[in-house]
Parts: C-alpha cells; sequence; structure tokens
C-alpha cells in the first residue's frame, strides 16, 4: 500500500536557538517530521519550516 502525507507550514523562531529547538519538539511531539526551513527570515525573526506527516487513512484530507 502507498503511503500518503500530510504537509504544513508554519512559522518557526529562527534567531534564538533555545525557542527554536523548543518550537521543533513542540511540532515533533505532534507527529510532524521537518522537511525544510526557508531561509528568509522575516522582521520578527521568524522563518517558514515545512513539515510532513503520514495520513492515517487514506480518505483523510
Amino acid at each position: 500500500m502507498m503511503k500518503l502525507w500530510e504537509y504544513d507550514s508554519r512559522k518557526i523562531h529562527a534567531v534564538h536557538m533555545p525557542q527554536q529547538m523548543t518550537d521543533l519538539e513542540k511540532i515533533g511531539n505532534e507527529g510532524w517530521e521537518l522537511v525544510l526551513i526557508k531561509d528568509d527570515i522575516d522582521d520578527n525573526g521568524t522563518a517558514t519550516a515545512i513539515f510532513k506527516r503520514e495520513k492515517k487513512y487514506a480518505s483523510e484530507e
């Protein structure tokens, strides 16, 4: 059976490393795997991170 994935993008702290690790730990505990962190940091010191996780059911959207 083919695996199906869902994707999400979230803003995470990009300048303050301890907060970034806290953000990533929290998101990872929700079952999300980090795929990419975009290198365009905004004026608030955040960057866009892209995550994926396996869908539990094929019909899930």
